[in-house]
């Protein structure tokens, strides 16, 4: 995006970096460096830290990699429609896939995830399997945005499985993972925010309890006062009555009459609604944070409900000092 600014009668260029970072790759984030600026230019501070150098060796590989997605991803629509077009053509279809699995690099991940989330499960499963064989943190994370964030509850299975196998296999839950599953918790879709809880639950992710605990219940309020509209709503329960509230006589030559004026009185309750509270209770993340916690701990923690408080003080004051003492022993 560029911001342009106008001053005596110039016009000065500013690109401003706007840092996409993805879970998948998070290490494709374009540097923002300072840049020289002329003498007199009335640029906010701000703003001059977030001018891109184009002579930083990192903008340059960021803006290389950036055209080089571009690229990608028109080739990626060429083969799309080579090979994946026509459903019934088996062999094409599967020598399509063999090409598929030689796109390894990880900043080629968000692109097929992209181009490919409409195809047939074929195709979408075939992707998922090139990530595992990569054995990166990379692949891990794509494969965990997946399992959280896809739309198609089939392939949402198959990246959990394949993901679960591949932390069994290396032992360790990397950091760009656990970012994934902390933004499907604060995501405001409820099964993204399920799929992340089930993960942190198979994994035993205990430094993750603080965020299911935060997410297991979702508020939101919209009031008159915020939105300065009046009420939201009301509701009537009332009876009305018509009654003759007016005569205007009416005079002619020999006659008289009278033109009656109708109006309507109303008998009963008015409810008003002023502001309204909804709340979201999340189920799954809530019995995902039951499981984990009561295994951790030993004991059932169901007691606590849906309390966010409550949580929070057995948290600090119970789980914490017994996790540190098994450490200990």
């Amino acid at each position: 995006m560029s911001l342009w600014l106008r001053r005596a009668g110039t016009v000065a260029a500013v690109g401003v970096a706007l840092a996409v970072t993805g879970a998948a790759n998070p290490a494709t984030a374009q540097p923002t460096t300072r840049t020289t600026v002329e003498a007199g230019d009335s640029i906010p501070e701000w703003l001059r830290a977030h001018i891109p150098n184009p002579d930083d060796p990192r903008y340059r590989e960021w803006a290389a990699q950036q055209k080089q997605r571009r690229e990608l991803e028109r080739e990626l629509q060429r083969l799309r429609a080579t090979y994946f077009r026509d459903v019934r053509a088996v062999e094409r279809r599967q020598v399509g896939i063999a090409e598929l699995r030689t796109y390894t690099e990880p900043f080629a991940y968000p692109s097929l995830l992209e181009v490919f989330k409409r195809e047939a499960s074929d195709v979408r499963t075939a992707i998922l399997d090139m990530l595992v064989d990569q054995a990166t943190d990379e692949a891990d994370a794509t494969l965990a945005w997946v399992a959280v964030f896809d739309h198609d509850p089939a392939i949402k299975a198959r990246a959990e499985e394949r993901l679960l196998k591949r932390i069994a296999r290396c032992g360790e839950v990397s950091d760009r993972v656990k970012l994934v599953l902390a933004g499907g918790l604060q995501r405001d879709r409820n099964a993204d925010a399920a799929s992340a809880a089930g993960i942190i639950r198979t994994l035993r992710l205990h430094e993750m309890i603080p965020l299911l605990i935060a997410s297991q219940v979702r508020g939101d309020t919209r009031g008159a006062e915020e939105s300065r509209t009046g009420g939201l709503g009301w509701i009537v329960i009332g009876q009305q009555i018509a009654f003759v509230s007016d005569l205007t006589p009416v005079v002619a030559d020999s006659a008289v009459g009278f033109d009656p004026t109708l109006s309507v009185v109303t008998e009963g309750v008015v409810l008003r609604i002023i502001d309204a509270v909804v709340v979201t209770y999340r189920v799954e993340v809530h019995n995902a944070l039951v499981g984990l916690t009561s295994e951790l701990w030993g004991r059932s923690t169901a007691g606590l409900g849906w309390d966010r408080h409550a949580w929070m003080r057995w948290y600090n004051d119970e789980f914490l000092p017994h996790m540190r003492e098994r450490a200990g022993g």
